[in-house]
């Protein structure tokens, strides 16, 4: 998930004297009926910031009062001398003194209404993008007063200039050109500094002029001659001088300054070592003789490369409200009451992306038919084989062909495509903070969707035999549910009774997308709509049928109603819809449907998510992907041994938490259980498993973790048969994984197959539950995690034996995670044993499914026959082979050629 800011710091101490109030501070105006600071905690809260600090100065009592008839654990901090929005910054970090250095703040103005979604943009850009300092930016018109970005040639933030430095040094300038004239005189500069430094052409208090320009502005009132005024204005002024990343110098006039787009909205993420360093190095030599907070962008930005800052760039100035005068408060509440008062469903979105039904169907014409602008379109999702062109334009006639029994073909649809995938390297991890290394294949799930509107879904499958029709109101569903947060919604009764009635029931998945949605934007009716749905991902069989569809549904029901999003917000919010249908994964699937890039690996990280990089797919390979034909229903027994394993890691965690409390405040995932994190040698590591029972019963672990509320873990599976947690065997494949995963970009990009081929056999014997002699004969497979091994591992790690040392290293360590089945162990050694092929392993969450061997493209014939033979005298098919290579991610068609977009807020 994205991470919030631990804290918010909220700033409120100053005068707000252009608000001509004598009786109300600026932040205690009503927005919309509802006190300007009070919805701006209420947003901060509702974003996931859960502890706030509000710094008060002018009326305090007020604003304190304001403030406590909503949020009784709002900690005040107080701003003993007005003196800056600086001032009152260090004020705010007083009252966390003793936080952890690299705490996460939000700091904002007091009187700033942010749309959440912004929020969740900022804070995805300042933690997924590793910053110490990210600011929210939004564009205003030329005459604005306030500050504005400066960036280098390259695009990199390198400082925030307040409009009134900017109009002293034009001032400056001004005086210059005049006297360059030979026409300066006092009356001349007079007149100059009180035009230019009035920002709204209104008369600039006594006290502003001499704080901006001293002894030249006490000359120019007594008439002193021009040529006493040149030696008054201080040396280099008429222009501003930064420093960029790389050392060197830019210098801008202040009307180059003027003309940049972006101004700073005071609204800021940052570390909390960040914000103190920059506030100890500000100084007060500007225009007003304040501490500007704005200035600690030029701080860092000029720090070398000790800190990196950044900006998030809005183009929607309404995202992002505030006001310091009556008439931008007037401005404020006639936006908030259209949006309260415009709360259904927007209007339709227009563009390519909606045609009427009969346009979609002449688009795709017949075979080798249709719109030349489609094909160069398909051809940038699928590849340019010809061969499969034309089998996906007959699938998506065939989605249409039905979709014209149902719908108004002069009626507007939408054409989403959600493909399968794979996940190459990185299982049974992602929600543990691993990485996943993942493709997308030419398996998909399709969607016409035509909008209503009312809330009804309506659910149409081309295959309605194995998937009957269904339909379902929003409203209805969101009644009956509690609607605090998410998590307390997955987590109810009724929303447990509602998974279990359904049984894994296809709806499900598309009302887990609808559901997260509707609870993201709860002031937003969505609409219904009706939606007709083919696919030829097979199902159950680990190749994420059920995660595209709820991509799929999601990506419809975000254009049917306009909502705004970004990458990283649609893959958690997917991750977590899926909650709803009863399992307790993570994104990994959600990231590879949606993200996915044709022809190439994507190595995708999570907590906090971040696309790592992507890495071509070896030329004169595929990935051959086996369908075993053995189902895996995750409803039942299947769907509680995937809760039971994860289980296993959250107590394998807490474990290692309690032994080693000194590493607790670093270890937030499994994953950092590493050597980088920990600073640790590997030896340690092996040495820590040790401290983890091998196998435990609840009484057991409960024993081993006293005072700590299990039961979260214990209701989301039902009680294995042997009543026994696995707890050293899981951890240990997670880590092993979490490596393996990590390293899989560095070997496939130079083309190191066989090393690749040995990991995925490591990997794979971390979930076998069977081997398989010479007369096809199966037997037990425990992947080694006694004592004794661990031991040994400890062993070859400190004798100094290259070979030895090798060996041990984490990533060729299986661990035991056992959710494979005897069958598909043995389609793998199969498929490992053919020529040509590098290496093969379980695809997907196990307990049937698929196998993914990574083989050469000429190869895959001997691949199936050998699968063929040996399975010869078994009951059922032969499996079936389905040769994958990378397409592109999940996205909506426009049939006109238009590259696939994403929709910004």
């Amino acid at each position: 998930m994205i991470r919030a800011p631990r804290f918010s710091v909220i700033l409120a101490a100053g005068k707000g004297s252009r608000m001509l109030s004598a009786t109300c501070h600026k932040v205690c105006f009503p927005v919309d009926g509802v006190p300007a600071i009070n919805r701006a905690l209420e947003i901060y809260t509702r974003s996931g910031v859960p502890r706030h600090i509000v710094v008060v100065g002018t009326m305090a009592g007020q604003v304190i009062e304001t403030v406590r008839r909503a949020f009784q654990d709002v900690v005040f901090a107080y701003q003993t001398e007005a003196s800056g929005t600086a001032d009152a910054a260090r004020a705010g970090l007083r009252a966390l003194e003793g936080i952890d250095p690299d705490a996460s703040l939000l700091l904002a103005a007091g009187d700033r209404i942010v749309d959440p979604n912004v929020l969740e943009r900022l804070f995805d850009l300042f933690s997924g993008g590793g910053l110490d300092l990210a600011l929210a930016a939004s564009p205003g018109p030329a005459g604005s007063d306030r500050g504005r970005l400066v960036e280098s040639a390259e695009g990199g933030l390198l400082a925030v200039v307040e409009d009134a430095d900017i109009r002293q040094r034009q001032v400056f300038r001004d005086i210059r050109a005049r006297a360059a004239e030979g026409s300066l005189s006092a009356a001349a500069a007079k007149e100059i500094i009180e035009k230019e430094f009035s920002p709204l052409e209104a008369p600039v208090p006594e006290g502003k002029l001499a704080a901006a320009f001293g002894e030249l502005w006490t000359a120019v009132k007594e008439g002193r001659p021009g040529e006493a005024l040149l030696p008054l204005i201080p040396e280099g002024r008429e222009v501003f001088r930064f420093r960029t990343a790389g050392g060197a110098g830019l210098e801008l006039r202040p009307d180059e300054v003027r003309r940049g787009r972006w101004l700073n909205n005071s609204i800021y993420a940052a570390k909390a070592s960040a914000l103190r360093y920059a506030l100890d190095r500000l100084d007060r030599d500007n225009a007003q003789q304040e501490d500007y907070l704005s200035g600690i962008v030029e701080v860092l930005a000029g720090a070398g490369t000790r800190f990196k800052v950044g900006a998030l760039r809005v183009a929607r100035p309404e995202a992002i409200l505030g006001y310091n005068n009556p008439a931008e408060l007037l401005a404020v509440e006639t936006v908030l009451r259209e949006r309260r008062l415009g709360g259904e469903a927007p209007g339709l979105p227009e563009g390519d992306s909606f045609r009427p039904l009969r346009d979609w169907i002449g688009l795709f014409g017949g075979a080798g038919g249709g719109s030349s602008a489609l094909e160069a379109e398909l051809r940038t999702v699928y590849g340019n084989a010809p061969e499969v062109i034309e089998e996906r334009r007959a699938a998506f006639r065939t989605l249409l062909a039905k979709a014209a029994t149902l719908m108004d073909p002069a009626g507007p649809v939408l054409i989403v495509r959600s493909p399968g995938r794979l996940n190459v390297m990185g299982r049974h991890i992602d929600h543990q903070g691993g990485t996943c290394n993942l493709m997308t294949i030419g398996f998909e799930t399709l969607l016409a969707v035509r909008p209503r509107e009312d809330d009804l879904i309506r659910l149409v499958n081309v295959d309605r035999d194995r998937y009957p029709d269904r339909e379902f109101s929003i409203s209805e569903m969101v009644a009956a549910l509690p609607w605090n947060d998410w998590l307390s919604l997955v987590d109810s009764d009724k929303a447990r009774e509602m998974a279990r009635e359904a049984g894994g029931d296809w709806a499900q998945y598309a009302k887990a997308a609808v559901l997260r949605l509707q609870k993201k934007y709860p002031h937003q009716r969505l609409r219904g709509m009706d939606i007709v749905v083919s696919g030829d991902i097979p199902p159950a069989a680990g190749l994420s049928s059920s995660s595209s569809l709820v991509v799929g549904v999601a990506e419809a029901t975000i254009a049917a109603n306009r909502l705004g999003t970004f990458p990283a917000q649609f893959v958690d919010l997917c991750g977590e819809g899926e909650w709803f249908a009863g399992t307790r994964g993570g994104s990994a699937d959600h990231a590879a449907i949606r993200l996915g890039r044709k022809g190439s690996v994507i190595k995708v990280a999570f907590f906090d998510f971040a696309v790592e990089e992507a890495v071509p797919f070896p030329d004169g390979y595929v990935m051959a992907v086996v369908d075993s034909g053995l189902r895996a229903q995750k409803s039942g027994s299947a769907r509680d041994q995937f809760n039971h394993r994860i289980a296993c890691y959250r107590l394998g965690l807490r474990l290692i938490r309690k032994l080693h409390p000194s590493l607790a405040p670093v270890l937030h995932h499994l994953r950092d259980v590493n050597i980088r994190t920990l600073g640790l040698p590997l030896s340690s590591i092996y040495r820590t498993l040790l401290g983890l029972p091998e196998r435990a019963t609840r009484a057991e672990l409960e024993a081993l973790l006293p005072g700590e509320d299990l039961r979260p873990l214990w209701e989301s599976h039902r009680e294995p048969e042997d009543g026994l947690y696995p707890v050293r065997g899981v951890v240990l494949f997670g880590l092993a994984e979490c490596e393996r995963a990590r390293l899989y970009a560095d070997l496939l990009r130079p083309g190191r197959i066989d090393e690749i081929g040995r990991m995925m056999k490591a990997s794979h014997d971390g979930d076998r539950v069977a081997v398989w002699n010479a007369k096809g004969e199966a037997g037990p497979f425990r992947a080694p995690t006694s004592d004794a091994y661990l031991s040994r591992l400890v062993e070859d790690l400190e004798s100094r034996d290259a070979d030895r040392i090798e060996r041990a290293q984490l990533a060729w360590q299986p661990g035991r995670y056992s959710c494979s089945l005897p069958a598909i162990d043995r389609m793998v050694d199969i498929a490992a044993a053919t020529e040509g092929a590098a290496g093969a392993q379980l695809a997907g969450a196990g307990l049937g499914g698929c196998l993914m061997v990574l083989i050469r493209r000429e190869a895959v014939p001997v691949l199936r026959a050998n699968l063929e033979r040996a399975v010869a005298a078994t009951p059922g098919p032969a499996p079936a082979v389905l040769v994958c290579q990378p397409i592109a991610g999940a996205g909506l068609l426009f049939g006109s050629g238009i590259p696939l977009q994403w929709p910004h807020a």
